[in-house]
């Protein structure tokens, strides 16, 4: 397989901004049902009410989540083996962070029951670990069975490229595979298409042409 998937460097090409969704909203909609609840009197006093998530804060969390890839599904941008893996990822984050929520928190309490600073990390810190970790062991149980829409449309770019490399006699299709910059946002558009080959084709051609010109510009400057 000559073209990967191209991943940003840094952190910020990293973090996933879904995952971080899926761990804090469970929280977020605690906090703000408790709020209306007990009023703004005594907010700072019932801060453990405020973060605690119940069974009906995990299950309006769950239809929020996956009301997300339903939408996708249903507007066949997500195939259904892809609404399966996300579905059953979404779970894992919130069943991880609620549990982990739990066992930090009330791991602080014999640790330091009155500060409530520590109290919340430990609760973070004990959200993030166990989320992440069932994330992990999913993805890694899922791989073995069903392939993401990712991977299925990667299989079509390389296919294309391979054809294309064929077409223009091309010597060192690895080196000029390095340079097309092939993203998960770019996957998913692909899937989206009703002619994948052919958005992959133009896609892989058009980035091909990128190269060539950024390679006439050092020329004229050099």
């Amino acid at each position: 397989m000559y073209i990967k998937l191209y991943k940003k460097k840094g952190v910020a090409g990293k973090f996933k901004k879904d995952n971080l969704v899926k761990l804090i909203l469970p929280k977020l909609t605690g906090m703000f049902m408790n709020l209306i609840a007990i009023g703004p009197r005594i907010i700072l006093r019932s801060t453990f009410q405020l973060l605690r998530t119940n069974i009906w804060t995990r299950l309006i969390s769950t239809v929020v989540l996956v009301a997300f890839d339903l939408y996708s599904y249903l507007r066949k941008r997500i195939s259904t083996r892809q609404f399966i893996i996300n579905l059953t990822l979404s779970f894992m984050l919130l069943i991880g962070g609620t549990a982990g929520w739990v066992f930090g928190t009330n791991s602080a309490l014999f640790i330091a029951a009155e500060n409530t600073v520590i109290w919340i990390i430990a609760g973070l810190l004990g959200a993030g670990i166990l989320s992440g970790f069932l994330d992990f062991l999913a993805k890694k149980i899922l791989s073995k069975f069903l392939k993401t829409d990712v991977e299925e449309m990667l299989v079509i770019f390389n296919k294309e490229f391979e054809k294309i490399c064929t077409e223009e006699h091309i010597e060192n299709p690895g080196q000029i595979a390095e340079n097309i910059k092939v993203t998960e946002k770019t996957c998913v558009t692909c899937y989206s298409q009703r002619d994948k080959h052919k958005f992959a084709k133009e896609f892989i051609k058009k980035e091909m042409m990128k190269e060539i010109m950024k390679d006439q510009s050092l020329k004229k400057r050099s």
